[in-house]
């Protein structure tokens, strides 16, 4: 997944969390986001063509990642910063 470690930059730590990323949407209840990880994972598809090809999939968790986020105080916040 050479991709993954371009879009990282070369940082290792990054391009773990990308796949750590991968491994839980390929455990996702949304079939379409298990379908992507797999893609990915096996070389069919880049994290970029990902991106176009099923952004909206991925924006909708991620809305709703950023409002819980905007809600979290800043202790909340620097205890989930602490987790990566």
């Amino acid at each position: 997944m050479d991709d993954l470690d371009d879009i990282a930059d070369g940082d290792p730590r990054r391009a773990d969390a990308l796949r750590d990323a991968l491994e839980q949407l390929g455990r996702s209840n949304n079939s379409l986001l298990r379908e992507m990880a797999a893609a990915i994972q096996d070389g069919h598809l880049t994290l970029r063509q990902a991106a176009a090809t099923y952004g909206d999939e991925l924006t909708g968790p991620f809305r709703t990642f950023w409002k819980a986020y905007q809600g979290m105080t800043t202790q909340e916040r620097d205890d989930l910063a602490s987790r990566f």
